[in-house]
């Protein structure tokens, strides 16, 4: 392969989109690229209503807020994925149960979900894992059983369509990430879609109710953060952050709550560049995707729903054995990187808190152990697929 390190994940960002945020948080007030931001988001997903949020944690915490207010019941949750639905969960100060994930579709594993629901859930997170589809249609068939409302964790569906429309705009309401290594960035941001007209009243309610910033600008910080994604997200520079420890790049860790807040003018100066840059880069992404699942003979790829076009943000795998005892240097400057280290129920002080306690969540827990993830974004273009 080629002797650089490969950043596991590349949004799109260019110059044009630095330039353009820094005149939306500080050469004008922000309210027209808010506005322009608002009308790209509405025209791509059609929704009853749109909140544009300080991040997808806080889309997630306000669409967990006003299920609970409108069932009064806990939520579902999946066993594996990204910490932040449980800092979510946190932040919501929901009850919840946690249901397992098939490790061969990395979606809902029905029999799992089923009993979470006779259990008293009337609300579910599916969340698109990684750029590949959950298979949505098999959820709703069984919520529509028990009347129980569908969340759409979108942040990692970059570039997932289904019937012509992209991932956030088929559960009743759907959550959007902007943060860095989420297909489409400004920094930081996210967005709730309320799809559901018949809960546009309490989302409305709960929002209004929000304690976090109104009005933010950006800061400095942030714009220096992102001209170094912009600058080291390249393969034959990450070798820079890559190499300082204190960045935490590729760890996972779970992250306490914070008051949800407003999308910053800088984000939207920003995201009002970069999305339109997405198709490209898709294309990119589901052309390594394929050449990925050509050369991955010895190892079985994740198969997403027939109906679904994935994104692909990463492309993952399930190996043979512990992917700890199987991923070298070799592979981490590839940059392949491991999956969730943990699955919820064992994240320390969340998992103790589920409500099916005695459950137990095999797929999930495999996937903890072996599921790793391979890049696919433009840059990896030529590079060799590792062996393991």
């Amino acid at each position: 392969m080629r002797f650089f390190r490969q950043p596991p994940v590349w949004s799109p960002l260019t110059l044009r989109a630095l330039l353009a945020g820094f005149r939306a948080a500080w050469l004008s007030d922000g309210a027209s690229a808010c506005r322009a931001l608002d009308q790209l988001l509405r025209a791509a997903y059609s929704p009853r209503a749109l909140y544009l949020t300080d991040s997808g944690t806080s889309a997630l915490t306000v669409a967990l807020r006003a299920v609970h207010a409108a069932t009064g019941a806990p939520v579902a949750l999946p066993a594996y994925c990204c910490y932040d639905v449980a800092t979510a969960a946190d932040g919501a100060r929901v009850p919840f149960f946690l249901y397992d994930i098939d490790p061969a579709t990395l979606s809902p594993d029905r029999p799992s979900l089923r009993r979470a629901l006779e259990a008293g859930a009337r609300s579910v997170v599916v969340a698109h894992l990684f750029g590949v589809p959950a298979d949505l249609d098999a959820v709703r068939r069984l919520t529509s059983e028990f009347g129980a409302i569908v969340i759409e964790d979108a942040a990692q569906g970059s570039g997932c369509v289904a019937q012509g429309r992209p991932a956030g705009a088929h559960g009743a309401l759907g959550v959007l990430s902007f943060g860095r290594g989420k297909g489409v960035t400004g920094g930081k941001g996210g967005a709730l879609l309320v799809n559901d007209e018949r809960l546009a009243t309490v989302v409305s309610e709960v929002w209004a109710l929000r304690t976090g910033a109104r009005a933010p600008r950006g800061t400095l910080t942030d714009y220096i953060a992102l001209k170094a994604q912009w600058l080291f997200g390249r393969p034959w520079l990450y070798w820079i952050p890559a190499s300082l420890p204190f960045l935490g790049l590729g760890e996972t860790t779970y992250r306490a709550p914070q008051p949800v807040g407003d999308l910053s003018s800088l984000a939207a100066g920003i995201l009002v560049q970069t999305i339109p840059l997405i198709p490209e880069e898709v294309r990119a992404r589901r052309a390594n995707a394929l050449r990925v699942a050509a050369g991955s003979a010895q190892v079985r790829p994740i198969t997403p729903p027939s109906d679904w076009e994935p994104g692909w943000l990463r492309f993952p795998i399930v190996l043979q054995r512990t992917a700890g005892k199987q991923l070298s240097s070799y592979h981490m400057a590839a940059g392949v990187m491991q999956g969730y280290p943990n699955a919820l129920a064992d994240l320390p002080g969340f998992g103790a808190r589920r409500l099916n306690a005695d459950a137990e969540f095999p797929g999930a827990r495999l996937l903890a152990e072996r599921l790793v993830t391979l890049p696919t974004h433009r840059f990896v273009r030529g590079a060799k697929i590792p062996a393991f």
